[in-house]
């Protein structure tokens, strides 16, 4: 992304982003997962998170997009963690949801 007042209003706004690794390169939407904006989101503060698209499309699942896709886009163990709390918080969930996942997450 290199538009800095979008990437700052997305962070001061809390729009959510939800990212699609696998399904973006199959679609051609990134280049490559080592190109994809997830990484500069999150370096940003943006709400992003990481999703999978259609997994009986993609032939994919949310564990790969964790173990194979999110690495490969150069994330770190913190920012995949971030993406899934930032997840969390686009839920529509109670607030008592939310925070029994939060305290899931945080003990994972």
């Amino acid at each position: 992304m290199e538009d800095r007042a979008l990437m700052d209003f997305l962070a001061e706004q809390r729009i959510g982003i939800e990212s699609c690794l696998t399904s973006n390169i199959q679609t051609s939407t990134v280049p490559a997962l080592d190109k994809h904006p997830l990484k500069t989101f999150l370096e940003h503060g943006v709400l992003a998170s990481l999703n999978t698209d259609d997994p009986a499309v993609q032939g994919v699942d949310i564990i790969h997009e964790y173990t194979v896709a999110a690495p490969q886009a150069g994330l770190s163990r913190e920012q995949i963690r971030q993406a899934q709390i930032n997840g969390l918080e686009m839920a529509f969930l109670t607030p008592e949801e939310k925070q029994a996942l939060r305290d899931k997450v945080a003990n994972a």
